[in-house]
């Protein structure tokens, strides 16, 4: 269960309620499917997939490779760029493929220019419909049962009167950004003490939480369902997202969708659907995964000054920014950023 895996299960779902015809093959299997019908294949993560049909190859023959591909109408490849460039052996396997999908001009740009030579399209990521069309979760009935951390959390909100900034760390603190979240976070804390951090992890008690958690930060850890994602997200005041890379980077299109105020880097995939007024200017030019085999290149720090200057201007003026975020989400985000849209695109790529 990882972030490749939910994306995934939602082009399946919206694709076969177009009604494509959509079969699922388990990636262990992929490498010794041999269909007898030619159909379209979908290699989702590309990257560890086609890595696997590479070491099967080489226990059988330099010929299977080109036998494999021949049983499909076409091999289409879709995976991510974390920075901006990969490597030799990403690009040699991508170049295996029909075409390629990437969910962000950021991660084209840094295919094409790292010698990626099949077509490249940008089909981005979404959020279901209702996701901007639901009330928010605590100015209406609830819809269904709301994980117990969560409603505590929003007893404790309205007792102590505090602001949520929320951080969602399911994996990868650096390339997400959490020193520079940090920071942020403890010097907004020294302008106002009624600012809280929510941490949003997978286990209890993460070392990124200790550090913190003497500052009046708090972590809601494990797996939430839909709804309880929602009105995690409905409780917060700011989302923080200053990732140093990344492709897309949903949970700020997940927070933009319930009209939180979103600040992201300026720079990468949040050019494609986060609104300037909403970007952190960029800072140091770092290496985003030192010693990865795939994604070998650079990205952006957000700088700390400007993180912290945005956090307080939006609790300064939180109306006025609520309603411009609201705004781009009515006007830009609910007309593109659709898992039912975003299907359509995907099954135009199958002649």
């Amino acid at each position: 269960m990882v972030s490749f895996t939910l994306v995934a299960r939602k082009h399946i779902e919206y694709m076969q309620r177009l009604g494509a015809a959509v079969y699922e093959i388990d990636e262990v299997l992929f490498p010794g499917f041999a269909p007898v019908v030619k159909y379209s294949a979908f290699i989702h993560p590309a990257f560890y997939i086609l890595h696997r049909v590479a070491e099967y190859r080489k226990k059988l023959s330099a010929e299977y490779l080109n036998w494999l591909i021949n049983k499909f109408e076409q091999l289409i490849c879709i995976d991510v760029a974390d920075s901006d460039r990969i490597s030799e052996y990403a690009v040699n396997l991508l170049n295996m493929c029909t075409k390629v999908v990437v969910p962000s001009t950021f991660a084209r740009d840094a295919y094409v220019s790292s010698g990626v030579k099949k077509p490249v399209y940008i089909v981005p990521h979404g959020v279901d419909p209702f996701w901007y069309t639901a009330p928010n979760t605590w100015l209406s009935a609830p819809a269904a049962s709301i994980h117990p951390m969560i409603l505590q959390l929003f007893l404790y909100k309205i007792r102590k009167g505090v602001k949520i900034i929320l951080f969602w760390l399911w994996h990868s603190p650096d390339r997400k950004g959490w020193h520079e979240a940090r920071e942020i976070y403890k010097r907004v804390r020294r302008e106002r003490k009624d600012v809280m951090l929510v941490l949003k992890t997978i286990n209890p008690n993460t070392s990124e939480f200790l550090q913190v958690a003497d500052q009046g930060a708090v972590e809601v850890y494990g797996w939430l369902d839909e709804f309880s994602k929602m009105a995690l997200y409905d409780l917060a005041d700011i989302v923080l997202v200053p990732s140093r890379g990344g492709a897309f980077e949903l949970n700020a299109l997940e927070a933009l969708a319930r009209g939180v105020p979103t600040l992201a880097t300026d720079y990468g995939c949040f050019l494609d659907y986060v609104p300037d007024f909403l970007r952190i200017k960029k800072g140091e030019k770092v290496l985003v995964l030192p010693g990865n085999a795939i994604h070998i290149g650079f990205g952006y720090t957000a700088d700390v000054d400007d993180g912290v200057q945005k956090v307080l201007n939006i609790l300064h003026n939180y109306e006025e920014y609520k309603a411009k975020t609201v705004e781009w989400r009515e006007n830009v985000l609910k007309n593109r950023f659709r898992w039912d849209l975003i299907a359509k695109q995907l099954l135009s790529l199958i002649p």
